[in-house]
């Protein structure tokens, strides 16, 4: 009897091929689809350690002509004439003066290891020969970003609109919020197209006079002599112009006077992940008087900056810089009052390599009330300030440097809110398609309560909203922590008020809470009373310990501060030269702070706010590369 042929072998066999061929064939199609739903970036962007930067924007910034193309190429900051280098002692420097083009610029007078020297301000004339020589500053601003530096580690200065917890910028966070320009589960409307105009402000604003540039490696003070493994500089972003500075030694600092132009940042070896800057300027007429005072910035790929404007009385003029080696290219969304605000032209504006420009938007935007900017990078990076200027008919009325805000969420802390007389208006900006009610508390010296007359704020989708706060902060400073059920973020405006005194303004910024250290490298300044200001929006109490040091590395003050829950404590913060302020929170903690500065006397009742930044959290910069499957 015949054996039937057996054929379970070859069919199984023929079966598993076509299961693998159709998985591969599903795995190729799976990623064509993936491939068309990324952005349309030609370029990658990845860490590379051992890099440093950070830009300190200062001075006048060089603009586009009226009426040119977003896409126009920017022109690098030029020289700024500079006053003579001031004499420097014998002993061991630790502050060098590190030439960046001609001659003639100012120069840092080396530091005295001797701690008894006291360090001179960033707004007066030197009083020994421990610091930088310096002289009263002219307007400045922070801003930008810088170039990369090879064979520098992170630079610890704040990443606009980047919450240490939250996932990298353009992606949406575990609390919803979404990149600058999108919606929650929606995409963006478009952007009607044609070509914005490019332009300054009047010549008044435009033509900004120089400021100061503070730069300090926070660590604990080196007092060893032999020789450093690290080090951070200033130096002009476009390159020459005048000598910059160079800090190498832990727990000191040097200051750049009159810097014209925007200064980059760069840091190295164990100095880089301690090394923060800042900007101060203090004038006492002109477009811009009052105080202005911020940190330098980290460049990023998205920012959003609250508690802008647009008007006939109350201008901004954006700036955006770029300290890579290829152009960038950011696109610019706009929440007004009544919802999204369209811009004629091109979302797209062009910023060239290593160079700052800037972007006027009375030129581009019709919006009165509060606004808010979300600026998203579509190439490269770039580090954005804006400088907002008040009027009171031909008067001036107010200016100051905004800088980015943490990134939307269910939860944000506007910290450092001053307590002083003026007003305080609140600007809450809600960028989801979806209704939101905002929750208002204040983190008061006694605890949290909620501001009288300000308890919530009702958002329509994709718009900006206020609320007055003066009368709810009971005449001290404070927190504010916001709740919402759809991401928000958020800007306090305080204006100062003083009898017979030109009033000026200042903007909080909501920021992240602290990892392990935040520092401010502007900490007090001549005829200037300055106030450290930290809150804790955990509802649990938690200390912390703060440090006032001259850029000697001396401590002037210091000690610990018990903060209760949801509540805010303040320490007076005085020095008779220039310093900067270190706070230490545990790992885990929600607490934010800033320094306050405030000029008592004169004819302008200056207010200027300095956000806290932890430095050693804005991680390596990133480098951009060439993707080479973006054009497949």
């Amino acid at each position: 009897m015949a054996r039937p042929t057996r054929t379970a072998g070859p069919l199984r066999r023929g079966l598993t091929l076509v299961v693998v061929l159709v998985v591969l064939a599903l795995v190729v199609v799976a990623g064509t689809l993936l491939r068309s739903q990324q952005p349309d970036a030609r370029e990658l962007v990845t860490v590379a350690p051992g890099q440093a930067d950070a830009v300190c924007t200062v001075g006048s910034v060089p603009d586009a002509v009226a009426g040119a193309s977003p896409s126009a190429t920017a022109v690098a900051p030029p020289p700024t004439p500079a006053p003579p280098p001031t004499p420097a002692p014998a002993p061991t420097a630790v502050v060098t003066p590190t030439t960046a083009g001609t001659e003639g610029a100012p120069t840092a007078t080396p530091s005295s290891s001797a701690p008894s020297s006291s360090p001179a301000s960033p707004t007066s004339p030197g009083t020994g020969a421990t610091t930088p020589a310096v002289t009263p500053p002219a307007p400045a601003a922070p801003g930008g970003s810088a170039s990369p530096s090879p064979g520098a580690t992170a630079v610890p200065t704040l990443r606009p609109g980047q919450d240490p917890s939250s996932p990298s910028p353009g992606t949406a966070s575990p609390s919803g919020s979404p990149a600058p320009g999108s919606t929650a589960g929606a995409t963006p409307s478009s952007v009607p197209s044609g070509a914005p105009s490019v332009a300054p402000l009047p010549s008044s604003t435009a033509e900004a006079a120089s400021g100061t540039v503070v730069v300090v490696a926070s660590g604990p003070t080196d007092t060893g002599s032999g020789a450093s493994d690290g080090r951070v500089t200033l130096a002009p972003l476009g390159g020459g112009g005048q000598d910059g500075v160079t800090v190498d030694r832990q727990g000191r600092g040097a200051t750049l006077q009159r810097a014209g132009s925007p200064v980059l940042l760069q840091a190295e070896g164990s100095i880089a992940p301690t090394a923060v800057g800042g900007v101060l300027n203090s004038s006492s007429d002109g477009p811009e008087a009052g105080l202005e005072a911020a940190p330098c910035l980290v460049a990023s790929t998205s920012a959003w900056l609250p508690g802008i404007a647009s008007g006939a009385s109350d201008r901004t003029e954006l700036v955006l810089s770029n300290p890579d080696d290829a152009t960038a290219t950011v696109d610019l969304t706009f929440y007004g009052r009544n919802g999204r605000v369209a811009v004629p032209g091109s979302p797209g504006v062009d910023v060239s390599a290593r160079s700052s420009r800037s972007v006027s938007l009375s030129t581009l935007v019709d919006a009165e009330g509060p606004l808010t900017v979300a600026v998203q990078a579509t190439e490269g990076r770039v580090a954005v300030v804006a400088r907002r200027i008040r009027t009171d008919g031909d008067k001036p009325a107010g200016a100051d440097w905004v800088v980015p805000a943490a990134a939307p969420a269910r939860q944000v802390v506007v910290p450092a809110v001053p307590g002083d007389d003026g007003s305080r208006e609140l600007v809450v900006t809600n960028p989801t398609e979806l209704r939101t009610t905002v929750t208002v508390s204040v983190l008061g010296l006694q605890g949290p309560f909620a501001p009288a007359g300000a308890e919530t704020l009702d958002l329509a989708p994709q718009s900006s909203g206020t609320v007055q706060l003066a009368d709810g902060l009971a005449g001290t400073g404070s927190g504010v922590s916001l709740t919402s059920e759809q991401p928000v973020t958020a800007a306090v405006v305080s204006t100062s008020a003083r009898d017979e005194a030109q009033a000026d303004i200042a903007v909080q910024p909501a920021t992240p809470a602290l990892v392990r250290t935040g520092v401010s490298a502007v900490a007090t300044a001549r005829d200037t009373d300055a106030e450290l200001v930290l809150s804790n929006a955990a509802a649990t109490d938690v200390s912390v310990r703060f440090s006032l040091r001259s850029l000697d590395g001396v401590e002037i003050r210091g000690g610990d501060i018990l903060l209760a829950a949801g509540g805010s404590a303040t320490r007076r913060l005085a020095a008779p030269g220039s310093s900067y302020v270190t706070v230490t929170v545990p790992d885990g903690s929600s607490v934010t702070g800033g320094v306050d500065l405030v000029e008592p006397d004169g004819s302008v009742a200056g207010l200027a706010s300095v956000p806290l930044v932890s430095p050693d959290t804005s991680g390596p910069p990133p480098v951009v590369e060439q993707d080479p499957g973006a054009s497949r």
